[in-house]
């Protein structure tokens, strides 16, 4: 198992952040990177968040200028309030809706816990984790909100598409667990009790959830048109903002570092490297790249399936050691009590996406943090049943 470290924001993001608000300064438009020498981009104007997901991007650069901060400042200061944020409202939600005083206690202890460690973080990956701290408590308690005021109830489920709309431009699906779970949950109320405020509901989550999408693409759309005018550089750069995915797939086929000539290092300079052998002049993360990487994956497994089953098992029993760990004593109450249905389908789909999240990649800790929140949440609300 890896260490974490205090505040371990990937110092290339951090010199991204910079390159975007130097960009941003020149050619007053976001998205729009300067002197981004962690891609290449030595004194050239280049695109920002280069494959990475744009939100922190974005923010983050509109922050440092707004109140004249270094970059290192506000980028510490954007991920330590987001999550002071989350853990207030996850307190809020359990000291409001929960009962009990053990699943009380053991909520708050986990959720501070957690909440901590996705601070100490810092870095994109912390949003895996603080987005399902804040709106489980709330959702997982659907009885008592239909109780509330439909005028509090409409600002809940506002808030909550906002908030998995902002965490999912930071850190793609890092929203998308818990907005899973409470698809699933309304779907579920709405087809038992023949009542028609969880289909309301789901519009009103999807709403924020479209609208920031949109402004978003607006940004992207605006800072193409502005970069095309750049000499040559669609042939260095793709200027689609496109976040790579079999990139991470195929340099994941190495997480047992075997000694086998047909097994990737699992790196990002191993995976450039393989789609350059493929095709010189590819561009790095574009769709062509990822094409290839595609390509090379599939041929991978293949050729080795035996080993592809290997190295899945192996990931798959990482994961499920890190879900052991945080869920620890929800197992004695699981086999002691049976778990509400409501419980069942609002917790295993988004433990079970997490799941994949360390299987697609590799089950580092910074990836599986949603899982951590899960875990915990949902031994927090076992031992709600059990003592309600």
């Amino acid at each position: 198992m890896n260490v974490p470290q205090l505040f371990q924001t990937m110092p290339c993001r951090v010199s991204g952040y910079q390159a975007a608000l130097d960009g941003l300064n020149i050619s007053e438009t976001y998205l729009v990177a300067f002197n981004d020498i962690c891609n290449s981009g030595k004194d050239i104007l280049s695109p920002a968040a280069h494959s990475d997901y744009v939100g922190s991007y974005i923010y983050i650069p509109f922050f440092s200028k707004l109140f004249n901060l270094n970059i290192e400042i506000t980028t510490i200061l954007f991920y330590s309030l987001y999550g002071i944020i989350c853990i207030l409202i996850s307190l809020v939600g359990l000291f409001k809706f929960y009962n009990s005083n053990i699943s009380k206690i053991y909520g708050a202890t986990f959720i501070v816990s957690i909440g901590l460690l996705c601070i100490f973080i810092s870095d994109t990956y912390c949003f895996y984790g603080l987005t399902s701290l804040a709106l489980i408590t709330w959702w997982t308690k659907l009885k008592e909100l239909e109780k509330i005021n439909y005028k509090k109830l409409i600002l809940l489920t506002l808030i909550t598409g906002l908030i998995i709309s902002f965490s999912n431009t930071v850190r793609g699906n890092s929203g998308n667990d818990v907005l899973l779970s409470i698809l699933i949950l309304l779907i579920f109320n709405t087809y038992k009790n023949k009542k028609f405020l969880g289909l309301w509901s789901i519009c009103l989550i999807v709403i924020p959830i479209f609208l920031i999408n949109l402004q978003i693409k607006r940004v992207e759309i605006k800072a193409k048109n502005y970069l095309i005018k750049v000499k040559d550089i669609e042939k260095i750069y793709d200027l689609n903002f496109n976040r790579a995915l079999w990139h991470n797939a195929y340099y994941g086929l190495g997480y047992l570092s075997i000694d086998n000539q047909d097994v990737p290092i699992p790196t990002d300079t191993y995976a450039v490297e393989k789609a350059r052998k493929v095709n010189p002049k590819v561009i790095i993360y574009s769709d062509e790249y990822e094409k290839i990487l595609k390509n090379e994956f599939i041929k991978f497994v293949k050729k080795n399936p035996f080993l592809f089953i290997q190295i899945t098992a192996s990931k798959a029993g990482m994961v499920l050691l890190y879900f052991l760990i945080f869920f620890n004593i929800g197992i004695y109450y699981l086999f002691k009590n049976k778990v509400r249905f409501e419980t069942t389908i609002f917790f295993v789909p988004g433990i079970i996406l997490n799941f994949l999240f360390g299987i697609a990649a590799e089950p580092h800790y910074v990836y599986l943090l949603g899982m951590f929140a899960y875990s915990g949440l949902f031994t927090t609300k076992i031992i709600e049943d059990y003592y309600s």
